[in-house]
């Protein structure tokens, strides 16, 4: 955990001091563009990616990951709004507020591209040793990835949107149905409805939400490192590590369409998404384990399944059957 603080520390803080540098940026990726090409297929020069549309049913081959998963100016917000999710990091890190970049809109969309490329050497590096997962300064890396995969989507935050909207609706009408005037009524709603883009930012940029995520992963999980030599890749979805958040008894986070990092609560008893059993830290993955994570990232997809061609045209299979079985066998 100190190696994590000082990594992360440092990073934030050349955001921080360099974010304008990198210029200014409208469409940004809410699912990491270099995560998403390790699923893909082509050449570095020209990656491409199949792609599934959840609602149609449809297929999109030799598609450019640069396309997906984005929303213009999505993380950009205002200094009262960064100042509210970091305050408590500000109480630490002082010297923050004296630079003029603190006040850059873009602060979050610099600060997630920065971290991208320490990422992406660290999902290499696994790939090409996935034994390294077992050492202290991998493994706190990789734990502020899966927490940024986590919290950084639209999906993620349309939920808090909407469960804030819903908070509002209920508060509104206790306040009329008690009686109260229009000022006591605003400052109760300000006070109780915390808008979604604060709630993620703060889980995206703040330490402390990081470090909780970093505490429940390591006390109350074993980690496994899962080996898919099936004729099925791994996919991932455009809301990827939504287990992490909702706390899953089993979460598996693809690296690669081949290798995965497998965390499964300490508890014999609990029920797992796979029942492919772990040797020695590692699980052979069977067809059935492939499918049965594959089909936890359809259910967590909100638009978009990336893959494969042959994974992508598998899965198209398997969404229209859950959509037959999702209106009742129609």
């Amino acid at each position: 955990m100190i190696y994590y603080l000082v990594w992360r520390s440092n990073l934030f803080f050349e955001s921080v001091l360099k974010g304008n540098a990198m210029g200014k940026t409208k469409k940004q990726h809410y699912v990491p563009r270099m995560y998403i090409k390790r699923f893909g297929y082509g050449t570095e020069d020209n990656p491409r990616i199949s792609v599934l549309k959840k609602a149609e049913g449809t297929v999109l081959h030799n598609q450019n990951p640069e396309n997906f998963a984005s929303k213009r100016f999505f993380y950009d917000t205002t200094e009262d709004v960064i100042e509210d999710v970091l305050k408590r990091d500000l109480e630490i890190f002082t010297s923050i507020k004296k630079s003029r970049f603190y006040h850059d809109e873009q602060l979050t969309e610099h600060t997630l591209s920065r971290m991208e490329g320490a990422y992406k050497e660290l999902l290499d590096s696994i790939e090409a040793n996935p034994e390294i997962i077992y050492e202290d300064k991998p493994r706190a890396i990789f734990i502020s990835f899966v927490n940024e995969l986590a919290y950084r989507t639209k999906s993620f935050r349309d939920r808090m949107d909407t469960i804030t909207s819903k908070t509002e609706d209920v508060l509104s009408k206790m306040c009329d149905n008690l009686g109260l005037d229009e000022d006591t009524k605003r400052k109760t709603i300000e006070e109780n409805c915390i808008p979604g883009i604060n709630i993620q930012l703060e889980n995206i940029l703040s330490l402390g939400p990081t470090l909780q995520t970093m505490k429940i992963l390591l006390e109350n999980y074993d980690w496994f490192i899962g080996y898919n030599d099936t004729e099925l890749d791994f996919v991932i979805s455009d809301n990827p590590a939504q287990t992490v958040w909702c706390h899953l008894n089993d979460i598996c986070i693809p690296i690669s369409k081949q290798i995965a990092i497998v965390m499964r609560v300490k508890d014999d008893k609990a029920p797992m998404v796979s029942i492919d059993k772990a040797k020695d830290n590692i699980i052979d993955m069977s067809m059935k384990g492939v499918i049965a994570y594959n089909m936890m990232q359809i259910s967590m997809a909100q638009l978009y399944l990336f893959g494969s061609e042959k994974a992508i045209n598998f899965m198209k299979s398997i969404n229209e059957l859950l959509n037959v079985y999702g209106k009742g066998g129609e």
